[in-house]
């Protein structure tokens, strides 16, 4: 959806708070779409009836603002276009309370985005009672005489317990609730069932932001977590009301375009928590680090999301290079049965049994990703371009959803065939400078030196990244070079202005030896996909990565 969004340039009618409107508004013209801030009573219908979505923020609430919020609510549904709500700080007070209830009352929200604890507090708004239907869900004690509206007097808390399933005391639940009310606060848990109920109640979709993002829609039968952004978006204000307001853009342009409001709610966390991680990665790599910084990190990856990827590509992209190996997938192939692979793995034991039950490559390489994987190189040998680009289209699929660069080794055909982010090239393949005539401006080309004199000739015909090795020899291929030193490594990257990625034999236990060799990042093939557990094994080597090549 990232071209969409600046192929139709929506408009977003935006009330929001006046401590964050500023960024805010900025993420959602980054993105491609345009901003109206109209917040008085007295225009606020008019400017929502010529508006593609609206989105309300109650951070900084007053009377006039509830009204505003109301009429402009009434418009949108009028209209039948769509509304986000982020009910900042809803628990906070009375008022704030009192005052959400009565408006979702009157106007539907098609999407509403909070932190854990604002999406608890608002299912006790609305009386979402779910406690006899869950073993998870406890009643607390009513809240304090001076809270003696109607809706504070029946309020309930739906917390997760936690993993030791030890039940809370209702004075423990009670301090939880109401000490978690802020507006920064990223809550203390959930309860599925309490969120799904509030869906279904409201017909809305709930998205729960935190370490990772919960999306919930009883509508569509759907409840999926995905993998958060980066710790610096707890660090300065308005990074939840950013993903509020992007929301209204990727539902205004699903709109346009047939898409599900589900579909387009899914587009707009991957693509934002994407460039969270990718922000806090550029960053530290850039030995640029404080929040400020990060931020506007933020905003710039977020302008570059429908832009080629050589125009956003980086040296930090390269910090966790993840290169496939089909071989390590053994049940990859249709025609293999389970007690065939039981077999394998007996005979062979080339690979743990829980890594056979990948059942494809394409799941392979989301576990690397989700893991931590930085970029992936697509390395197929020995199959027809054809099988290659049905290969390489499906591999992209996956990685187009998390926003991570794909890389075709040695076929420019299937790269340009694909869209690729760009190639990468050998010694013995084709030269980087005619693989740079061919491909053009817009695609990144990675080429591999063992040597000074080598590297300057591939970044003088055009590569933008280097893979030296190797540097401890290779179980991979069979015609790896020698060990590289780390002096080699030192000279080449003191030489030349484009990133190195070291690649050979590297795993968990000797990344540390390349520390201070001035590389980017790591390339990894067996070390990745050989693991039992795929995920896991790459999360430990994404945070060795981080901490010797970006730290």
């Amino acid at each position: 959806m990232k071209s969409l969004i600046r192929k139709h340039n929506p408009q977003i009618h935006i009330i929001t708070n006046y401590i964050t409107s500023e960024v805010s508004v900025n993420a959602v013209l980054a993105v491609g779409a345009t901003v109206i801030g109209a917040e008085s009573p007295l225009e606020v219908a008019e400017i929502t009836s010529s508006s593609d979505a609206l989105v309300l923020n109650t951070g900084t609430p007053s009377i006039d603002r509830y009204e505003a919020f109301r009429l402009a609510g009434i418009s949108a549904n009028t209209k039948n276009i769509p509304i986000v709500l982020d009910p900042v700080g809803v628990g906070a007070s009375t008022f704030r309370k009192a005052n959400i209830k009565d408006l979702l009352s009157k106007i539907h929200v098609t999407c509403i985005r909070g932190n854990a604890s604002e999406i608890m507090n608002l299912c006790s708004v609305i009386d979402n009672d779910t406690s006899s239907k869950s073993d998870e869900v406890y009643d607390i004690a009513a809240v304090p005489s001076n809270e003696s509206d109607d809706i504070s007097s029946t309020s309930k808390s739906y917390l997760k317990p936690s993993r030791s399933s030890q039940k809370c005391s209702g004075a423990d639940l009670q301090s939880m609730m109401y000490s978690g009310s802020g507006v920064e606060d990223a809550g203390l848990g959930f309860s599925k069932d309490a969120v799904i109920s509030l869906s279904k109640k409201l017909d809305a979709i709930i998205v729960i932001s935190g370490e990772t993002v919960t999306v919930v829609s009883a509508r569509d039968d759907f409840y999926k977590e995905y993998p958060g952004g980066s710790i610096f978006q707890k660090q300065f204000t308005g990074a939840g009301c950013m993903m509020s307001a992007l929301l209204g853009a990727y539902l205004a342009t699903g709109r346009k375009e047939n898409i599900t409001d589900i579909d387009s709610v899914e587009n707009c966390i991957r693509d934002y928590e994407s460039c969270a991680r990718k922000a806090e990665r550029r960053v530290y790599g850039s030995r640029n680090i404080g929040t400020m910084n990060y931020r506007n990190a933020l905003i710039d990856e977020l302008s570059l999301l429908d832009k080629p990827w050589r125009y956003r590509f980086d040296k930090s992209d390269l910090n966790l290079y993840a290169i496939t190996d089909r071989s390590w997938i053994l049940n990859d192939n249709d025609s293999c049965s389970e007690s065939s692979l039981e077999d394998n793995y007996c005979n062979n034991n080339k690979a743990s049994k829980e890594s056979l039950y990948c059942k494809s490559l394409e799941e392979a390489v989301e576990k690397a990703i989700l893991g931590g994987a930085t970029i992936i190189q697509l390395r197929e040998k020995n199959i027809s371009d054809d099988e290659y680009i049905k290969r390489a289209e499906s591999i992209k699929s996956v990685c187009d959803k998390y926003n991570i660069p794909l890389i075709i080794n040695d076929n420019v055909d299937v790269a340009l065939k694909v869209k690729a982010a760009g190639v990468h090239v050998g010694q013995g393949d084709t030269s980087v400078s005619k693989v740079r005539s061919i491909l053009g401006k817009d695609y990144i080309i990675g080429a591999t030196a063992h040597n000074l004199e080598e590297a300057k000739i591939a970044q003088t015909c055009g590569a933008d990244y280097l893979g030296v090795g190797a540097a401890f020899g290779s179980s991979t291929k069979k015609d790896a070079k020698p060990l590289t030193s780390l002096e080699t490594y030192k000279e080449i990257t003191s030489n030349i202005s484009i990133p190195i990625v070291a690649i050979g034999g590297i795993n968990d236990s000797n990344m540390d030896l390349l520390t201070g060799s001035g590389i980017a990042g790591v390339a990894i093939i067996s070390g990745i996909f050989s693991a039992s557990n795929i995920e896991k094994q790459t999360l430990i080597l994404s945070h060795k990565a981080k901490e010797d090549f970006l730290s």
